[in-house]
């Protein structure tokens, strides 16, 4: 008889003598075992990239993802699936788990059932897999009847198709999966019970897996998972506390936002920040994709949009906290500058040096004089500005980022001890009426953006694609 080519059916020589081990022992060998996992995730790190994409291109297509597995491993898939609406508030179907022998099979050992090809091919009907959607087998030996049958059906309906391995896949497997994340931890503490490393393993991949894609989907901003959808106490707390650390407001003005939202923390964080209605907020989020970061950025600023609707109501606290924001304007700017994506790697037409020009011009040309106009007069008119385009040789970018820190010190020296009525003072901009207050908000939301766009990042596998 030969050895079966699995890593993880064969035996652990570090683990040979296990069943004389004492307790202390035995947890220590599972816990070196278990130290192997994560450096074996980290190799497949290009692997998971690719089908993070591929999944993502896909749902922009209409499809979904559909885990197939048996045992361990489709009880993960299933979990993985299960965990998506209240996380990202998905709907229900855009993600979801087959395990071999059906609903039964999650809480009962019905481990017979990955052998049922047919059981497998039936799933993938019974789902009406079409070809937008990517199904992606789980099986840490590799080897399941039941998932390479519903493999060979999916790959027949023109579907997308993947494989979440721990051990080299055989060649029948192979030809079923257009992406493949093998990552390799090797036998098992106790031979074949793939529910110990492999499990881990898999565990961390179909995590990162899904977290990745709806990051790219925009379920995410900043690291804050703001489309959860509040159906507990405890998810409308976190909701509540999702809005307040975004926008930095305490309890009851985040709990007023949410509700003002409708309950959705993404609108609510975009109500604030762009300084927009529900409605507007909303429009801006659908034409941004869902991205709130993207909305922000686009955005904020905007005359029409940003000024419209935001409060003229405001405390001392709101002023310091605005007046704080302006004057750390430039160390955060400079902190951007020295983390600059490799030009390559940005998604910005323009580097550092006209990012830095573009804000000394803002500064010097608009900003100051429109303070000093709105200070000075009864109710000045603005019209709309253009900037002027950003000229090549600009010089050193340390030359550039002391000239902006001198500029906005300048305007700080304007603002520092302003009382009430000052901020309160009126303008207008275009058709929209605005007061000092809302006028150097939207100044530190510009700020924030060219910021965010100097260090912003493209992913390496859209290097080929990206604009």
């Amino acid at each position: 008889m030969g050895l079966d080519p699995r890593l993880t059916e064969a035996g652990n020589p570090a683990t040979v003598r296990m069943d004389r081990a004492s307790t202390g022992e035995i947890v220590r060998l599972i816990h070196e075992e278990d130290r192997k996992v994560a450096p074996a995730v980290a190799a497949e790190s290009e692997r998971l990239a690719r089908l993070i994409d591929e999944v993502v291109r896909r749902i922009r297509l209409g499809g979904r993802l559909v885990y197939v597995g048996a045992g361990s491993s489709g009880r993960l898939g299933v979990l993985d699936a299960a965990e998506c609406p209240p996380t990202f508030g998905t709907d229900s179907t855009l993600v979801r788990g087959v395990v071999a022998g059906g609903d039964a099979a999650l809480t009962a050992s019905l481990e017979g059932a990955e052998d049922d090809e047919e059981a497998g091919r039936s799933a993938m009907a019974t789902l009406d897999v079409k070809p937008a959607d990517f199904v992606l087998g789980v099986a840490a030996s590799g080897t399941t009847p039941f998932v390479l049958a519903a493999l060979a059906e999916a790959k027949r309906r023109g579907a997308g198709t993947g494989v979440v391995s721990c051990t080299p896949l055989p060649d029948s497997l192979l030809g079923q999966a257009d992406l493949i994340v093998t990552p390799i931890v090797g036998p098992e503490v106790i031979a074949g019970s793939t529910r110990l490393k492999a499990g881990t393993a898999t565990k961390l991949v179909l995590n990162t897996l899904t977290t990745g894609v709806m990051v790219r989907l925009g379920k995410v901003y900043r690291n804050l998972m703001v489309d959860l959808q509040a159906k507990s106490r405890k998810l409308a707390g976190r909701s509540v506390r999702i809005v307040r650390e975004a926008c930095g407001i305490d309890d009851q003005q985040a709990r007023a936002l949410v509700a003002a939202a409708g309950g959705s923390s993404k609108t609510a964080i975009a109500m604030h920040e762009l300084g927009a209605s529900r409605a507007m907020a909303e429009r801006v989020l659908d034409e941004c994709g869902g991205f709130l970061g993207e909305a922000i950025e686009r955005f904020s600023g905007r005359n029409a949009l940003y000024y419209s609707g935001y409060s003229k109501a405001f405390d001392g606290e709101d002023v310091a906290r605005l007046v704080a924001r302006l004057g750390m304007a430039p160390e955060r700017l400079r902190a951007a500058v020295e983390d600059e994506a490799p030009a390559e790697r940005q998604n910005s037409r323009w580097r550092a040096p006209e990012h830095v020009a573009h804000l000394i011009e803002c500064e010097s040309a608009v900003f100051r004089p429109r303070v000093e106009s709105i200070l000075a007069t009864n109710a000045p008119r603005f019209a709309d500005w253009e900037p002027s385009p950003v000229p090549p040789g600009l010089g050193p970018v340390e030359e550039l980022l002391e000239r902006h820190a001198a500029e906005r010190s300048a305007t700080m020296g304007l603002i520092g001890s302003l009382d009430r009525a000052a901020w309160s003072r009126p303008a207008a901009i275009g058709d929209e009426e605005v007061t000092l207050y809302q006028f150097l908000s939207g100044v530190a939301h510009h700020d924030d953006a060219h910021a965010t766009r100097i260090s912003e990042r493209i992913h390496p596998s859209l290097l080929d694609t990206a604009d």
